[in-house]
């Protein structure tokens, strides 16, 4: 089982579940969805953006439903043949770990491996290393592995940065140069009144996850009317939750809205101006060591368009 048991990993990039309890406020589990509740469950996700040298990773382990804490020296890391990189970060899902893997010379290859490092993950904890550094040895996880390939990085050429959409049943044509792989399209939206201003963040439902060039997306997809609800948006969650979290963190330089991952919507995102981050990512699946692991392992290159949502006709 993943060498024993992954031995088992989790991949934290980017996919969706909706669960709205109102209106106005969302609830979020503190464990990824999708985990079975019975045996070891692993995931590894690893995405490079348009223009940044890093690539963001996450990675975690589930058993029997539950996530599993790596302990002592254990933690994972992430190579290519010239860097490597510990997830010594925690994600957004309890028992999710994330990091940023340099990449200044965009190779493709990564691999993800549990190790024992008890020295370099002492010191990214808040107590003294030198009264409690007691080392328990490598844990029944080091060893387990993965690897993934990222695919060519996408380019978006429609539509044009900052073009304006004024009703929630306009459609976008988002085209991008065409590819062999399967796409998936999510979005950071940020809505303001001048005084509120409230940010979240979904996954479209494409006619087909095709790396054909082209896909037409609703506006209803991507504004939230919290007055008639919108069944057509799907709101961002899971392992694509966890690495949107970490890449809208590098590209804000560590000033993410926090609003963002709270899903709380103090004023309504359909009768206000809104601006759309759409992130179109081109995704390959990658392989553990172990063929019989149980999880999902993916790797992706992404790019973004801003557009704008100004509603010339309120919602009724």
């Amino acid at each position: 089982m993943l060498a024993m048991q992954m031995k088992h990993f989790i991949y934290l990039p980017l996919i969706i579940s909706t669960a709205i309890l109102s209106a106005c406020d969302l609830d979020v589990d503190n464990n990824l969805p999708g985990v079975p509740a019975e045996g070891f469950f692993a995931a590894v996700g690893a995405n490079q953006h348009s223009g940044l040298t890093d690539v963001q990773v996450g990675a975690a382990v589930f058993a029997d439903g539950e996530p599993i804490n790596l302990v002592g020296g254990d933690a994972f890391q992430a190579s290519t043949t010239s860097d490597s990189t510990l997830l010594l970060k925690r994600g957004f899902y309890t028992g999710t770990y994330v990091g940023d893997l340099p990449n200044p010379a965009n190779q493709s290859d990564v691999s993800i491996e549990i190790v024992h490092d008890n020295l370099a993950v002492t010191e990214s904890r808040w107590y003294p290393t030198e009264i409690f550094n007691i080392d328990p040895g490598p844990g029944e996880l080091v060893g387990g592995s993965a690897s993934l390939v990222l695919p060519p990085a996408p380019t978006i050429t429609m539509p044009q940065q900052n073009t304006v959409f004024g009703f929630i049943t306009d459609t976008i044509t988002l085209n991008w140069d065409q590819g062999a792989d399967t796409v998936k399209v999510r979005s950071q939206v940020t809505c303001s009144n001048g005084v509120q201003e409230v940010t979240y963040g979904t996954e479209a439902t494409l006619t087909d996850e095709s790396d054909d060039g082209t896909e037409t997306i609703s506006m209803d997809q991507l504004i939230y009317d919290v007055n008639l609800g919108s069944p057509n948006l799907e709101f961002i969650s899971g392992q694509a939750r966890a690495l949107l979290q970490e890449l809208i963190v590098q590209l804000s330089a560590g000033a993410a809205d926090e609003n963002f991952f709270k899903e709380f919507f103090p004023i309504n995102p359909a009768e206000n101006n809104c601006e759309i981050r759409l992130f179109l990512f081109r995704e390959r699946p990658g392989s553990f060591a172990t063929p019989t692991t149980n999880g999902t392992i993916v790797g992706s290159r992404s790019d973004e368009v801003t557009i704008l949502y100004q509603p010339l006709v309120q919602p009724l």
